[in-house]
């Protein structure tokens, strides 16, 4: 009797991985690769959906991270049927080599001068702009988008709210409203979208907590402000707050929902 026990619990075992396995493998990235219009060849890993007009999740890390790092997210997003892509942005993760006409070169954000760094944040706008351009061409509709920014990448975000005009979304971790020197006050202000705006009043970069308020106050709305007593900086905010992941979800899918 016991082993007939025994062999039972092994069938259903291999019956219930075997159910498991397709799930499993939607779950896995492809890792894509594209170019800017400024030459740069970034990484990125792609969750398609299996719907083709699905909403689309556009994922900015924070400075001296990757695409990896969004990692707590992407389930998340993926069961309430997002395309999810997390970039590496450039001169970041994967994503350092330029091609210009007088040959490659590699650009390491972290080696450059702080004050050469505004000019890259700004220019990862074109970074954004790519990968629609990408997904595009992968059949992949682009009509309801949201996008996501932690820290570095709520600059980006933000400042792609205004050359990306179907941004009807966006969710900022630990936002600043002059990172680097790059002012987005304008861009929160004019943003017609949903605005969802994160920090903690612990963060380790003091003006955090203040810029996300002066966000959110620029914003005409509707947004939320979530301030968390503790929790630290951009994805950090995760481990801190286990159901963060869900309710970034949850209001992005209800924003592209009306949208």
């Amino acid at each position: 009797m016991r082993l007939r026990t025994t062999r039972f619990v092994r069938i259903q075992l291999v019956v219930l991985l075997a159910a498991a396995a397709p799930l499993a493998r939607a779950s896995a990235p492809e890792t894509v690769a594209f170019d800017t219009s400024d030459g740069f060849v970034l990484k990125a890993d792609l969750w398609r959906s299996t719907d083709a007009q699905a909403p689309l999740a556009i994922l900015l890390h924070q400075f001296n991270r990757d695409r990896t790092s969004f990692a707590p997210l992407v389930p998340a997003l993926l069961e309430r049927g997002f395309t999810v892509l997390a970039i590496d942005q450039r001169g970041q993760g994967e994503s350092l080599r330029q091609k210009t006409a007088g040959g490659d070169r590699t650009l390491r954000v972290q080696q450059v001068s702080r004050s050469e760094v505004g000019p890259i944040v700004e220019a990862g706008t074109r970074d954004v702009a790519a990968a629609l351009a990408f997904l595009e061409r992968q059949g992949i509709s682009t009509e309801r988008l949201a996008i996501v920014g932690s820290s570095y990448g709520c600059t980006v975000a933000l400042l792609a709210t205004q050359t990306e005009k179907r941004v009807g979304a966006a969710a900022l971790l630990s936002p600043g409203s002059s990172y680097f020197g790059v002012d987005v006050l304008p861009a929160a202000k004019a943003f017609a979208g949903t605005l969802f705006v994160i920090a903690a009043q612990d963060d380790p970069v003091s003006s955090s907590p203040g810029s996300a308020r002066a966000i959110a106050d620029a914003h005409p709305g509707p947004e939320e402000l979530l301030v968390f007593p503790s929790g630290g900086h951009g994805v950090a905010l995760f481990a801190a707050h286990p159901d963060l992941a869900a309710r970034i979800a949850d209001t992005l899918a209800a924003a592209l929902a009306r949208h």
